[in-house]
């Protein structure tokens, strides 16, 4: 049986010396879905909790102040923590994690992305523009992972994992959260977009359950940074840049598809191998290519008893909440999104991580993608 858990964000969004005003702020939401201001909870049916990110035109501004492109450049790759107990200390790091398993696979802290080719494959697809980085602050740091957006009728949906916007070890919604399609070396070219609301299942914010790993998060329209000069320093300026589909496009969604088929991952990889190197920079969007196969091992302090994995992707922390596609179309540069990248794996026991895996999208998750699909933020 899932909990129920009212939670709310308590982190004041700092403010940064930044010129003009957002262009056409968000409007509120349909008084049915409009979630509670200050990042409560609301438990929608279905087993769909919703927490405000940003809902409002002021609240709004402050996130866009907050995140100049110096704040941008301090922050740091993420990685997932378990849900502390209320009776023992919870482990908060894969390498732990992997020690209490012992002989069983070792699994290395979070985030996913891509090898810089495209495996068991010769062809090299377009990079997906929808595919880019979120960033949040939690505490007094700063963030960032992996997501992408997905289609909407308000076209202002994005797509990560759970721990990519929500914290388990404070239990709430992480802070300031944005998301930056197309990124690339330290480039924001199609717009930085504020989260509004933040959709995920019950069991993942109240149970901590990775079985849950996936969140929806609506967006205001985006807007870039314009530099201009004022008293001898560099200021910035808000351009307007639109609806987020409009911008780049989005991934369908699919779910309760069969395992067994084949599947792009993207997403920006960056922390250390288990054996110390560091091939991916982070700046970057990274692929692999792979077929997707059952969950072949569980992890009970992550609460992981099903999912999905893809095996010979060898990611490092930096890419959670990178998409999992399917049908993908490198002509359009589109596809369907059937999964995101969670957890990564170290099968063999040696020095780099081989696999990742996935929640299953399913029916529970296609309620809240559905759920989230209906919030209107323009």
């Amino acid at each position: 049986m899932a909990r129920h858990l009212a939670l709310s964000i308590g982190g004041v969004v700092a403010a940064a010396s930044v010129v003009a005003m957002l262009v056409n702020p968000g409007t509120a939401a349909p008084e049915s879905m409009r979630p509670v201001s200050g990042g409560t909870s609301i438990s929608l049916k279905d087993g769909v909790n919703s927490f405000a990110l940003a809902p409002s035109a002021a609240d709004m501004q402050r996130v866009a102040s907050y995140w100049s492109p110096e704040r941008l450049k301090q922050a740091s790759i993420y990685e997932p923590s378990t849900k502390p107990s209320p009776t023992a200390k919870t482990s908060t790091s894969a390498l732990e994690v992997g020690s209490a398993l012992s002989t069983r696979p070792t699994i290395t802290t979070t985030t996913a992305t891509a090898t810089s080719g495209v495996r068991g494959s010769a062809k090299d697809p377009s990079v997906p523009p929808m595919v880019g980085k979120v960033f949040f602050k939690l505490g007094d740091k700063e963030y960032w992972c992996s997501a992408s957006a997905v289609h909407s009728p308000y076209k202002n949906l994005v797509a990560t994992a759970g721990h990519c916007g929500f914290s388990l070890q404070q239990d709430k919604p992480v802070e300031d959260w944005i998301f930056i399609p197309s990124y690339h070396d330290g480039k924001a070219d199609a717009g930085i977009y504020v989260g509004h609301t933040l959709y995920m299942h019950e069991d993942f914010a109240g149970q901590g359950d990775f079985d849950r790993d996936y969140a929806f998060v609506t967006v205001h329209r985006g807007f870039t940074w314009q530099p201009y000069t004022a008293g001898g320093k560099v200021q910035y300026r808000s351009v307007d840049a639109g609806l987020l589909e409009d911008k780049v496009g989005a991934f369908l969604f699919a779910s309760n598809k069969p395992t067994g088929r084949g599947a792009f991952a993207f997403g920006y990889p960056a922390g250390a191998q288990p054996d110390g190197s560091r091939p991916y920079s982070g700046q970057t969007v990274k692929m692999c290519y792979g077929v997707t196969e059952k969950r072949f091992a569980v992890a009970p302090t992550w609460q992981v008893e099903h999912g999905v994995r893809l095996p010979g992707c060898a990611f490092t922390s930096g890419a959670s909440g990178g998409p999992w596609v399917i049908g993908y179309n490198s002509a359009k540069r589109t596809g369907y999104l059937n999964g995101i990248t969670s957890l990564t794996w170290n099968l063999n026991g040696g020095g780099r991580v081989d696999a990742i895996s996935s929640p299953y999208f399913n029916t529970l998750t296609q309620r809240v993608y559905q759920r989230a699909t209906r919030q209107s933020t323009s």
